[in-house]
C-alpha cells in the first residue's frame, strides 16, 4: 500500500485471482446462498409468483438491496483506508442501488405503470449513468468534500424520486419508442465506459478492478433487460441471471476489498508496533549504557584526582589506582565503541539461545580489583580478597554488573559494610556482593529485575538492575537475590574452569590471552580496605 495525497491506496499489480489469505471459493458460496436463499424461500411461501416473470420481479426486490449492502462495505473500506478512489466507489454504487430499489419496488407494486412508462427511466438512467461515469474518471485526481455514503444515498434519493413522478403523472413511453431505444443504445454504450473507467481506477489491485467491471456490465444489462416490456421468458431469464451475476461480482469484490484492507492496515500495525519496540529498545540502550559509562567515569575521575595528590598518596596506593584507570579506561573504551557488552543492546531472536559465543575466559581477581579500588577511592570501603578462581562469561559483563551491585550497594544503604566474596562449587564459581543495609522491600523482589523496578523511596532510574540481569542472562551466567533478614545479598553464578594452570605475567595483564579450556589460578596481591 502506498500513502498519497488521496489517502491510502493499493498498488495495481498481479493476477485478477483472488490472493488465498484475502478470499476463498467457500466465501464466494456463501455469498451465493446468501442471494439465494431469501428468492428460494419467496417463491416457496408465495405460489403465485412462480413463474420466470415472478421470479425475475423478486430477484430484483433482491438485487438492489444486496447492492446497496456491497457500496456499505466499499464506505466500510473508504473509512478505514481513507482511499479517495473506494469513497467514489461507494457513492456511485449507492447511488445505484436507490435508485434500483425505487424501481423494483414501482414494478412490484405497479407493473402496468412501470412497463408502460419504461422507456422514460431508460432516459433518465442515462444522464445518472454519465454521472457515475463522471465521478469515476475523476475520482483519482478531485478529492470528495462530503462524506460519499450521504451524497450517494442523496442522488440516488433524487434520481429515484425523478423515476417516480415520471412513471406517475408522465405519458405512456414503451420500450419500444425510438426515443427510448436510443436511450437503451446510450445506456449499454455508457455502461461499457462504467465497466471499463472500474477496471482502470489507478490504485486498485486487478482482481478487485476486473470483478468491478464485470459487476458493473452485468448490473447494466440486468436493468436494460428487466425494463423490457416484452422480452418473454428467455428475457426474463437473463434479468435473474444478470442481477444474480452482478450482486456476486460486487459483493464478493466489495466484501475481499475490505478484507484485504483490513489485513493491510494489520500489517501496517505490526510494522508500526516493531518501529516504536526498536524505538524502545534503542532508547533503553542508550540509557544502559549511559548507565554504565557514568558509573565507571566516578570511579576514574577521583582515581585521577587522587593520583594528582603527589604527596599524599603512597607509592603502593599509586600503583594500584593507575592499574585501576588503565582497566577501567580500556572497559570505557571498549564500551564507547560498541565492543565488549554487547548484552547492554536489546538482545535479538537471533542472538538468544546462544550465549555460550559470548563466554571467554574470566579471571576474577582482575576483574573485581579495579572495581574495589574504584570504590575505595570514591570513599566506599570494600572487603574482598583475591581467591585465584576463574569462569567462564564475559569479563566485562561481569566487571559491569559487579559495579552496579556495589554502587546499588553505597547508594541505597549509605555508610553499610559491603562484602565481595568468590567461591567454587564443583563446576560453578559464585561471586557473592553482600552489604547489611535496611534491604529490599518485599513488595518489590518479585519485579526485581524488571526495567524500571524501584522501591517506593529509591531515588534511582530501576535500570540497573535490570541491566545486570540481563547481561548475565545474555552470557551465559546468572544473577540472583538471596532472601536474608538484613541486607542485600546478589549471588553471580558463572560456570567454573575445568583446569588448573599457572598463568604468565602477561596473561595476568590481559586475561583474554589464556585458553577458555583451562582454568588459571594467578597470585594476586591481597585487597582488602576496611573503613
Amino acid at each position: 500500500m502506498t500513502t498519497g495525497g488521496a489517502g491510502t491506496r493499493w498498488i495495481a499489480h498481479g493476477p485478477t485471482r483472488y490472493p488465498r489469505q484475502v478470499w476463498t471459493p467457500r466465501a464466494s458460496a456463501l455469498v451465493l446462498v446468501m442471494v439465494v436463499a431469501p428468492l428460494v424461500g419467496t417463491l416457496l411461501i408465495t405460489p403465485e409468483l412462480r413463474s420466470v416473470g415472478g421470479l425475475a420481479t423478486v430477484s430484483q426486490l433482491l438485487v438492489y438491496p444486496t447492492v446497496m449492502g456491497a457500496s456499505i462495505l466499499l464506505y466500510v473500506q473508504y473509512r478505514l483506508t481513507d482511499s479517495n478512489v473506494v469513497g467514489w466507489l461507494a457513492l456511485c454504487l449507492t447511488e445505484y442501488s436507490v435508485q434500483g430499489a425505487a424501481l423494483a419496488g414501482l414494478r412490484a407494486s405497479e407493473p402496468d405503470a412501470f412497463f408502460n412508462r419504461a422507456g422514460w427511466t431508460l432516459i433518465i438512467d442515462f444522464p445518472a449513468a454519465l454521472l457515475i461515469l463522471g465521478c469515476l474518471r475523476l475520482s483519482d485526481r478531485v478529492r470528495h468534500a462530503a462524506d460519499p455514503l450521504a451524497v450517494g444515498l442523496l442522488l440516488g434519493l433524487l434520481v429515484a424520486g425523478v423515476n417516480l413522478g415520471v412513471n406517475r403523472f408522465g405519458g405512456e413511453l414503451l420500450t419500444s419508442d425510438p426515443a427510448a431505444v436510443a436511450a437503451q443504445v446510450a445506456l449499454v454504450v455508457t455502461g461499457c465506459g462504467i465497466a471499463r473507467a472500474a477496471y482502470l481506477l489507478d490504485g486498485l489491485p486487478a482482481w478487485f478492478s476486473a470483478r468491478l467491471g464485470a459487476g458493473t456490465i452485468a448490473l447494466v444489462v440486468n436493468r436494460v433487460v428487466s425494463t423490457q416490456d416484452v422480452v418473454g421468458a428467455l428475457g426474463e431469464t437473463v434479468a435473474i441471471v444478470t442481477g444474480i451475476v452482478g450482486v456476486l461480482l460486487m459483493v464478493n469484490a466489495a466484501g475481499a476489498g475490505l478484507r484485504h484492507a483490513v489485513q493491510q492496515q494489520h500489517l501496517s500495525l505490526l510494522a508500526l508496533t516493531d518501529q516504536v519496540a526498536v524505538m524502545q529498545a534503542d532508547e533503553r540502550d542508550v540509557r544502559a549504557r549511559l548507565h554504565e559509562i557514568t558509573n565507571s567515569l566516578a570511579g576514574i575521575a577521583v582515581a585521577s584526582s587522587l593520583l594528582h595528590q603527589q604527596d599524599e598518596v603512597p607509592v603502593a596506593k599509586r600503583r594500584q589506582l593507575e592499574r585501576m584507570l588503565d582497566s577501567e579506561a580500556g572497559r570505557l573504551s571498549r564500551l564507547l565503541a560498541g565492543k565488549g557488552n554487547d548484552a547492554l543492546s536489546e538482545p535479538s531472536p537471533r542472538a538468544q539461545g546462544r550465549p555460550e559465543a559470548r563466554q571467554s575466559l574470566v579471571d576474577l581477581d582482575e576483574v573485581i580489583w579495579p572495581l574495589v579500588t574504584a570504590q575505595e577511592a570514591l570513599g566506599r570501603p570494600v572487603d574482598w580478597h583475591p581467591t585465584g578462581h576463574q569462569g567462564l562469561g564475559d569479563p566485562d559483563a561481569v566487571a559491569e554488573v559487579v559495579n552496579i551491585l556495589l554502587d546499588n550497594a553505597a547508594r541505597h544503604a549509605p555508610g553499610s559494610h559491603s562484602v565481595v566474596e568468590v567461591t567454587r562449587h564443583g563446576d560453578t564459581v559464585e561471586v557473592i556482593v553482600r552489604d547489611d543495609g535496611p534491604g529490599i522491600p518485599a513488595e518489590v523482589r518479585h519485579h526485581l529485575f524488571e526495567w524500571g523496578s524501584r522501591g517506593p523511596h529509591s531515588e534511582g532510574q530501576g535500570i540497573g538492575l535490570h541491566l545486570a540481569h540481563r547481561l548475565m542472562a545474555a552470557t551465559g551466567s546468572s544473577l540472583r537475590l538471596e532472601t536474608q533478614d538484613v541486607g542485600n545479598t546478589f549471588v553471580i553464578s558463572l560456570s567454573a574452569a575445568e583446569e588448573t594452570t599457572t598463568c604468565t605475567p602477561s596473561e595476568r595483564r590481559d586475561p583474554t590471552r589464556v585458553s577458555s579450556s583451562s582454568r588459571t589460578t594467578c597470585s594476586s596481591p591481597s585487597h582488602s580496605s576496611s573503613p
